[in-house]
């Protein structure tokens, strides 16, 4: 330190020395001193450099270890149930409704009585049908003998023969009418719903009982053209589907696609889909009802022969896409050609290039170079 004290400073002085206006030299010793100081900086530099880059020559790097897609794409709409066997019953004959056997969810069997009309006006004018069927089948009869013995025209026995066609007509109308005036469960179910009440005049067709049949449900909503427009018209018999109903979200009751109308809707620009269900023996679902539609989003079954990878992992050239594959001994990267899926998100799937359990970089692709060596970067310190 003496040394540097015996410098004089010039600069802003404003006392005047003798020697001021001497030039300023230094002294064999100082420059001696000056030039094992360098050296020493330049050294330590160096030796700091050699260590740099020594570890920049390994790049850290995510990688990510690739798994088999678990799981495809799953679409949800809001749906309605209904039902193929909900059948709306009512008499094909018009009387006065004298028996009501049911009541509303009622379970019933196929076969079984559930109304009956008045049937004592039915019923006579049955007997009364069947007396004149019986006399114009008899008068026809002995026509038929007659004929052979040449003793009636052939215009008399014509006329017995169509008297005979008619009475036989009117009595098997009477008779169906008397048959029709009893309602019968078409198959086995629940009554849904009843719209008449006894000693009711009921007219012919008259709505009158709703049945539900047992199982056979649908579940109804409506599909956007963006996703209809990307569904193979082969495919829709392969489309993995099941539905939840509001009151019961975690039921996931299975379900096939039935039918699609090729129109859409006036005001939603939308296609109406149906599928079909079997209901399960511990909810009672019924008609109306809310529920969602799960359904694998098409072309989605191809996603599933690759691997899942980010965005952020693919390196793109021209049209190509890359990936670095990391080689699990030597930690090198080596540029793999892939094809993925048209889709968007923050991930898509690999269907040719790479296969799981092989590692691959995750970012900063364009950064690396062919044959670089990288290690693992971890965020913990």
């Amino acid at each position: 330190m003496k040394l540097f004290t015996q410098l004089p400073c010039t600069k802003h002085s404003s006392i005047k020395h003798p020697a001021a206006k001497q030039s300023f030299t230094l002294q064999p010793l100082n420059v001696a001193i000056l030039l094992f100081l360098t050296t020493l900086l330049s050294a330590c530099a160096e030796e700091n450099s050699v260590q740099a880059i020594k570890t920049n020559g390994i790049k850290l790097a995510k990688i990510i270890e690739l798994e088999k897609s678990q799981a495809q794409s799953l679409l949800s709409f809001p749906a309605v149930i209904d039902s193929q066997n909900l059948t709306e019953l009512a008499f094909e004959v018009g009387g006065l409704l004298d028996e009501l056997l049911v009541v509303e969810a009622q379970s019933v069997k196929k076969g079984d009585i559930i109304a009956k009309l008045d049937q004592q006006d039915l019923t006579t004018k049955l007997k009364s049908a069947k007396a004149q069927y019986n006399n114009a089948n008899k008068e026809y009869k002995r026509a038929l003998r007659l004929i052979k013995a040449d003793a009636i025209s052939r215009s008399e026995l014509d006329k017995r023969k169509s008297k005979n066609d008619i009475d036989k007509a009117s009595y098997l109308s009477a008779q169906k009418a008397l048959k029709d005036s009893v309602l019968l469960a078409p198959f086995d179910g629940n009554i849904s719903s009843i719209s008449v009440s006894r000693r009711q005049v009921l007219q012919p067709g008259e709505p009158a009982i709703t049945i539900l049949g047992n199982g056979g449900l649908e579940a109804k909503f409506n599909l956007p053209s963006s996703v209809l427009a990307k569904a193979n018209a082969n495919d829709k018999s392969d489309v993995e589907a099941y539905i939840t109903l509001d009151s019961a979200p975690d039921v996931r009751i299975p379900a096939s696609f039935k039918e699609v109308s090729l129109q859409a809707d006036a005001s939603s620009q939308t296609y109406p889909v149906t599928f079909s269900f079997q209901s399960p023996q511990n909810l009672n679902i019924l008609p109306g009802m809310n529920a969602v539609a799960w359904f694998n989003a098409p072309n989605s079954k191809d996603a599933l022969k690759g691997v899942q990878i980010p965005l952020t992992a693919i390196l793109v050239q021209g049209d190509e896409k890359f990936v670095w594959v990391v080689n699990k001994d030597s930690m090198k990267v080596t540029k793999r050609a892939i094809k993925v899926t048209e889709d968007i998100g923050e991930t898509l799937q690999v269907l040719e290039g790479v296969e799981a359990g092989e590692k691959i970089v995750g970012a900063g692709v364009s950064y690396l170079s062919e044959g670089m060596t990288v290690r693992p970067w971890s965020a913990k310190p």
